[in-house]
């Protein structure tokens, strides 16, 4: 094999030839342009001016981390105080959303004394070791045994598949009754933390109302402390900072990461309780406590807060979903719409249907996600414009049609 056929082997699939871009769309060497419809880190999409200056300026100035109490260091911490209401006394600032999982739920297991970790069918929380034994996802598991011990599941309340075959407006949430059976039988009764995605990225999928906090109150009853993963709903993709205050939720851990840093490496684990001094050591360090990383920060907090971005948020996701569900009406064989805030799925009656217009779409430049169910999936930048929604369903109402649908 000669050197760039190997290169195009080992290269990450589901790239483009891009060599520029602007916002939500890549442009290849031939002008060819791709629309980014699948991108939850970097969020500010493409060139955009404040993120550049920022850390333009950053890079021209002291880096590494090292400095005590910067200006961005002090301005970060503060926009993670105040947008969460002052409800955390401690941050645990990582490289990534895996390890800021990783280090609360060891955190939560110090501080309880116990030793179980109650996680959910569907989930992603990262792809450590401890992380990627607690998502509840097959591929990040399957091939690489032994998971960790003392992980538990339960079954998150996809509604539309639910594995119980039953009504959702009628089973008064038996997902969690179910848990007690699980505790019965499969649990040493030592659960510590209990860890839930605000809605799962995995598809997007929505808890009905009213469960997450019928969850957190089981796991107090549980004396286990419950850590809610909003590494892909926070930071404005659901239309509001966080999930949580909507769900009337007072969670004991909050984690944070993706969007925080715009596709720049950083994670942060909020915490209530502060550990005792002696679990400090192992928290000190690395990648995501630097002056890159605090400049990234503020970026993307002063763009969400200060320059209109959340607001703008709130607007196309409202007309995104618009659109979606007249693409529904128009296509009934898309047989489900569900879409929270920026993050959306389609699902279709069949897999081979599902396929066709998968593949038609990335041969019509649309980049998308994928889940089970027969799913496609949309995650676009938070800089989507009513424009760009209106070029995009053409596309896929062009590709709809090629399909027979």
């Amino acid at each position: 094999m000669d050197q760039q056929s190997s290169l195009k082997q080992i290269m990450k699939t589901g790239t483009v030839p891009a060599v520029a871009g602007n916002g939500i769309k890549l442009y290849d060497a031939e002008g060819n342009t791709y629309y980014d419809l699948n991108e939850i880190s970097t969020v500010l999409g493409q060139k955009n001016a404040h993120f550049t200056q920022r850390m333009t300026e950053k890079l021209n100035g002291l880096v590494g981390g090292k400095i005590a109490d910067s200006p961005e260091k002090t301005k970060f911490y503060q926009y993670l105080v105040d947008t969460t209401g002052n409800r955390f006394q401690y941050v645990h600032l990582t490289s990534s959303g895996s390890e800021a999982s990783e280090w609360a739920v060891r955190m939560a297991l110090k501080l309880t004394r116990r030793n179980e970790v109650l996680a959910f069918w569907n989930s992603i929380h990262g792809r450590t070791y401890l992380s990627a034994s607690m998502s509840g996802m097959p591929r990040r598991k399957q091939g690489y045994a032994p998971s960790a011990p003392g992980v538990l599941y339960g079954a998150y309340p996809d509604c539309a598949h639910c594995p119980f075959e039953k009504s959702c407006e009628s089973c008064d949430f038996f997902c969690l009754k179910f848990l007690e059976q699980k505790m019965k039988y499969e649990s040493s009764r030592e659960i510590g933390a209990v860890i839930v995605e605000a809605y799962q990225g995995a598809g997007i999928i929505v808890p009905p109302k009213g469960w997450l906090k019928a969850l957190q109150d089981w796991a107090h009853r549980q004396g286990a402390l419950f850590i809610l993963d909003e590494i892909q709903s926070g930071m404005g993709r659901a239309g509001e900072m966080y999930c949580f205050p909507e769900e009337g939720l007072d969670p004991d851990m909050l984690l944070l990461g993706k969007a925080l840093g715009n596709g720049f490496h950083v994670g942060a684990a909020l915490m209530k309780q502060v550990p005792e001094a002696f679990y400090h050591p192992a928290l000190i360090g690395g990648a995501g406590d630097t002056e890159l990383t605090y400049a990234a920060g503020c970026a993307v907090f002063e763009e969400l807060l200060e320059n209109g971005l959340l607001e703008h948020i709130r607007d196309v996701s409202v007309y995104l979903e618009e659109k979606l569900l007249e693409l529904q009406t128009a296509y009934p064989r898309i047989t489900r719409i569900c879409c929270k805030g920026l993050a959306a799925s389609l699902e279709f009656e069949t897999q081979a249907l599902f396929e066709a217009v998968q593949q038609k779409a990335k041969e019509s430049g649309l980049l998308l996600g994928s889940g089970e169910n027969r799913k496609i999936v949309l995650r676009p930048p938070y800089v989507i414009t009513r424009e760009d929604i209106d070029e995009v369903i053409s596309i896929l109402r062009s590709c709809l049609a090629a399909c027979n649908v």
